[in-house]
């Protein structure tokens, strides 16, 4: 078994590298047809997480880092093999960097997505997280990778162009938002229960669902591709008015105050929120109100009053009709509608909640 570091790293502030960390990925190119590698926290991934898993399947490799405090991070690696790596980051950047011309090729902001082309050279990784960060990175070898992208795909020229120069690049203009049936699917290879031959099976199903979910996102980013992206510096106020958002969803300011806030006018705040996040300040607001209420509600410690306040929302009637209004279903009707997509862990777990008990 190949004892070569995947990552190594220190825990004293961030870590950088003047030699590469070997990569030789020996298991993950060389696994027999019915083999499979189930780890957690594996000794020879030395970044300072608190949690890591890690499956490797012939053509498939997935990882999942969890940091309990913020972190930032810098990772130099060499691979011995190129490979594709589907990213999903949840609170946290990554930002990829081509060592021998030492620019960035990939930015992956807080809960967003992509496709990246890893070459054999040298790539360094940057992670900046929030306490309570997540990483997830599902490598696929090239062969495997190919078998599923169509040639009329806005991504193929690409893919094809990066494998031809061998020159590290992100086949998508930008990075996607990560949706809720990625996150899904991404906690269900996390947590599954199967065991050999059926693990196999589960996570091959789990991660084509996931790569049909990336390649239509992206195909459908057409329109989105078409209008002009505000530059780095305007991402960047757009990111601190999303963190604002966030932080303060049961005391939301005034678009104007917002704007205030970040440095910037309402007009230019609503006109490149919604470039850089597909939506208005009012939809992502109203998103993150809804998904925080339901996950309280599910919890099943608090009362739908108290959900409501801390949703921001004065009056629990008008949480009530905008919540029926987002998800279709009352609040208190919540576990009717939900049972049906549960499968049988959770629906034991939801069961077993104080929710369920006390509904």
């Amino acid at each position: 078994m190949n004892n070569n570091p995947l990552f190594a790293t220190t825990r004293s502030g961030i870590c950088r590298h003047h030699q590469p960390v070997s990569l030789a990925y020996t298991e993950f190119f060389s696994l027999k047809e019915h083999e499979i590698i189930d780890r957690e926290n594996p000794q020879h991934v030395r970044t300072p997480v608190d949690q890591c898993k890690e499956f490797l399947i012939p053509g498939i490799h997935f990882m999942h880092f969890i940091y309990k405090s913020a972190q930032k991070e810098e990772v130099v690696f060499k691979s011995k093999e190129s490979y594709i790596s589907m990213v999903f980051c949840q609170k946290i950047d990554c930002t990829y960097i081509n060592q021998e011309t030492n620019t960035a090729f990939a930015a992956i902001y807080r809960n967003e997505h992509s496709l990246v082309f890893i070459s054999n050279q040298e790539t360094k990784i940057k992670w900046d997280g929030d306490a309570g960060a997540e990483v997830f990175i599902i490598n696929l070898t090239i062969d495997y990778f190919e078998r599923f992208i169509p040639q009329n795909h806005p991504l193929h020229q690409v893919f094809v162009s990066s494998v031809y120069e061998n020159t590290p690049a992100v086949l998508g203009e930008y990075a996607l938002q990560v949706s809720p049936r990625m996150l899904t699917l991404l906690y269900d290879i996390v947590q599954c229960e199967q065991k050999q031959y059926y693990k196999r099976l589960f996570i091959k199903a789990k991660v084509i669902e996931l790569l049909m979910l990336q390649l239509e996102q992206f195909e459908n980013a057409g329109e989105r591709a078409a209008i002009e992206l505000p530059d780095n510096i305007h991402v960047e106020k757009m990111y601190r008015a999303r963190d604002i958002i966030t932080s303060n969803i049961g005391n939301s300011c005034s678009i104007l105050d917002l704007a205030q806030q970040i440095g910037t006018n309402d007009c230019y705040l609503k006109k490149h929120f919604k470039q850089v996040f597909g939506t208005t300040v009012y939809g992502y607001l109203q998103k993150e109100r809804m998904e925080k209420s339901r996950a309280l509600l599910l919890e099943g410690e608090k009362k739908i009053s108290e959900i409501a306040r801390l949703a921001g929302y004065k009056h629990a009637s008008h949480f009530t009709t905008a919540f029926k209004k987002y998800f279709g279903y009352l609040p208190n009707k919540i576990k009717v509608f939900l049972l049906p997509f549960l499968s049988q862990p959770e629906m034991i777990a939801l069961m077993e909640s104080p929710f369920f008990a006390t509904a």
